[in-house]
């Protein structure tokens, strides 16, 4: 069963995809991302792209599976962590509560990280994703699937390393498909902003077409 957030995105999708369509005509602006399974993740590879690079630091949970990945995306000077579950390495759900932490640090650059939002697709009553920081008191908690704030991002005082930890609380047979952890740079200019929706929204939608 989908909660009404799901719905939502998915009636979404459509409007997403006319935001990259918007976007790549209006601004050019394009995308770029590294991947990794979270085998390699949490044995020492770290995701670099752009001027970001995420490190791993330690989880906690058994529904972490080695054929999980984990990517960073850069478009427009900003950047998207995401953990994916489902993947063609392993096609299970994230079914436990549990959490980790890893940094994100700014590298070769003056672009400081100045916002950050958080999302996650997940099952119709599987419970909080909740996103905190070590270098900032800021709490994200995404409620069944909830985008936090509702759009836009949350300003934040500009830092060049946030230490940041996932943490999925999770009732009995739900489960966390994937999530979405957003850092900003600047405002962008209202072009820019269509394929950043986009871009943040797609990767969640195409999650639905999984989903029982």
């Amino acid at each position: 069963m989908m909660t009404t957030n799901k719905l939502t995105k998915i009636f979404a999708s459509g409007s997403l995809a006319i935001g990259v369509l918007a976007g790549s005509v209006l601004t050019a602006t394009s995308a770029s991302a590294a991947m990794l399974s979270w085998a390699d993740w949490t044995s020492g590879q770290a995701l670099i792209e752009g001027d970001k690079k995420v490190t791993y630091v330690s989880h906690n949970g058994s529904g972490f599976e080695a054929g999980d990945d984990v990517a960073l995306t850069e478009m427009g000077g900003h950047h998207y962590f995401t953990y994916d579950a489902l993947t063609q390495g392993s096609t299970n759900a994230n079914m436990s509560s549990g959490s980790f932490t890893y940094t994100i640090e700014v590298i070769g650059s003056n672009k400081d990280i100045v916002g950050v939002d958080l999302d996650s697709d997940v099952s119709s009553n599987y419970g909080t994703v909740t996103e905190t920081f070590a270098e900032i008191p800021n709490t994200l908690v995404s409620v069944n699937g909830s985008p936090v704030p509702p759009s836009g991002f949350i300003p934040i005082t500009p830092k060049k390393l946030l230490t940041v930890t996932n943490t999925l609380a999770a009732n009995p047979n739900e489960g966390l498909f994937q999530l979405q952890n957003s850092f900003h740079q600047t405002v962008p200019e209202p072009g820019t902003i269509l394929g950043l929706l986009a871009v943040g929204g797609l990767g969640l939608v195409s999650r639905f077409k999984k989903q029982k």
